[in-house]
C-alpha cells in the first residue's frame, strides 16, 4: 500500500513538472521577445548576419579577400592591398620586405599561418608587373583593422606605419593584418 501511494505521488509530480515545462514552453514559443537571437549563432535568421559573423562598426575585409587601403607617405605609394586571418601568427613590423622571388615569398611566409601565406602568394601573383618590385609587411595584430598606411621611402628600405583605430573592442583571437604593394623600380 506505501509502495502505490509512492508510486501515485510520483505521476502526480511527474504530470505536473510536464505542465510546468509545457507552459513554459509555449509562453516562450508564442508570446516572448520578438527580438531574440540565436546564441548559438547557426541560424542567424534574426540578425540578417550569416553564422559566425560578428558586427561590428567599421569595414574590415573578409579573411581571404584582399581590400585596397589608402595609403600616403614619401615613397609615392597611393594604395596597399589588406590581408587579414584570425590568429594568422608573425609579428609586426615597420620594415617591409621586398617580395621579389618566389624564396623571398616564402622567407616573408614562414612564421604566417591560417590562410595568410596563400593570400600573399595570390597578392603577390597579381601585383607583380614589370618595371615594379611587390614588398609587404606584417603591420599589426589586434581586433580592428588599420585605417590606413604610410609608406616611407628610409636609408634601410621602406618603412610602413599603420594609422590604427583607438581599441575600443575587446576580441578573443586576435587578426594577423599584413599589407602588399609594389613599388615601381628606380
Amino acid at each position: 500500500m506505501l509502495t502505490s501511494s509512492i508510486a501515485r505521488g510520483l505521476s502526480l509530480t511527474t504530470r505536473l513538472t510536464g505542465l510546468v515545462l509545457l507552459g513554459a514552453l509555449s509562453a516562450c514559443a508564442s508570446g516572448g521577445d520578438d527580438s531574440a537571437t540565436d546564441p548559438a549563432g547557426t541560424t542567424g535568421e534574426t540578425t540578417g548576419e550569416t553564422p559566425g559573423e560578428t558586427p561590428t562598426e567599421s569595414s574590415s575585409p573578409t579573411e581571404g579577400a584582399p581590400e585596397a587601403l589608402r595609403a600616403v607617405g614619401s615613397a609615392g605609394v597611393t594604395e596597399v592591398l589588406l590581408l587579414q586571418a584570425t590568429e594568422g601568427g608573425g609579428s609586426p613590423s615597420t620594415l617591409a620586405f621586398a617580395l621579389d622571388t618566389e624564396q623571398a615569398v616564402d622567407d616573408f611566409v614562414v612564421d604566417l599561418r591560417a590562410g595568410l601565406p596563400a593570400q600573399v602568394s595570390a597578392a603577390v601573383a597579381d601585383l607583380r608587373s614589370p618595371g615594379a618590385t611587390p614588398y609587404g609587411s606584417v603591420v599589426s595584430t589586434g581586433c580592428e583593422p588599420p585605417r590606413s598606411v604610410a609608406v616611407d621611402a628610409g636609408e634601410a628600405g621602406f618603412e610602413v606605419v599603420p594609422a590604427l583605430p583607438r581599441n575600443t573592442v575587446e576580441c578573443l583571437a586576435p587578426v594577423t593584418y599584413v599589407v602588399v604593394f609594389d613599388v615601381p623600380d628606380a
